[in-house]
């Protein structure tokens, strides 16, 4: 099996083996409250952080990864938190702030479905941040559910504009054997040179 992503070894033997119980972990750096969650159930311990169960369908369903594509266009993708109204309400008063926010996710495996006990490592699948911020509620039966609904993006955006400015001195830094720098520094001068001058 041909790995695009660097995967610790007892997870990929896991993996191999079939069978295993699959988690996913979230975090977003929410400003003043970063948020932790798996898609297992109780407490995790992993990075040197502790990490709320959520249950895989919730986690399922608030979770939508942009697809990996290649090229410097921004892809999008969406998450959404949920809670009680008083929650979602302190988490809307940081809404503004949140945007750039730091996302990541990881995939990895358990030894036991639902788990909390983590065979190697997990690997990141996302790393992005969070763009646009929006609140909306729906009915769940008899009660009304708030939600946060996060952008999650990565990538430059479309209305970034970039620069790039690299000098002779920064490619012998880098490459002190390359000589090419100074060939386009030469040709540029030379260029100049030529240009008729009114």
């Amino acid at each position: 099996m041909a790995l695009t992503r660097e995967i610790h070894p007892a997870t990929v033997a896991a993996i191999a083996a079939g069978g295993f119980h699959p988690i996913t972990l979230v975090f977003v750096d929410w400003p003043d409250d970063p948020v932790r969650v798996h898609s297992g159930t109780g407490t995790l311990n992993w990075g040197g952080h502790e990490w709320m169960g959520v249950g895989y369908d919730a986690l399922n369903a608030a979770l939508s990864l942009p697809s990996e594509a290649q090229g410097l266009t921004m892809a999008e993708g969406g998450a959404q938190i949920g809670g009680s109204p008083d929650l979602i309400d302190q988490y809307l008063i940081d809404a503004e702030d949140a945007r750039n926010a730091e996302v990541q996710v990881w995939f990895g495996v358990t030894t036991a479905r639902a788990g909390r006990v983590l065979i190697g490592d997990p690997f990141s699948v996302f790393y992005g941040s969070v763009g646009a911020v929006s609140d909306t509620e729906q009915w769940a039966g008899d009660i009304v559910e708030r939600l946060i609904d996060l952008q999650l993006t990565y990538g430059p955006s479309q209305r970034a504009r970039g620069s790039a400015y690299h000098t002779y001195e920064d490619q012998l830094r880098t490459d002190p054997a390359d000589t090419a720098g100074r060939w386009v520094k030469q040709a540029r001068a030379d260029l100049a040179e030529g240009i008729p001058k009114w």
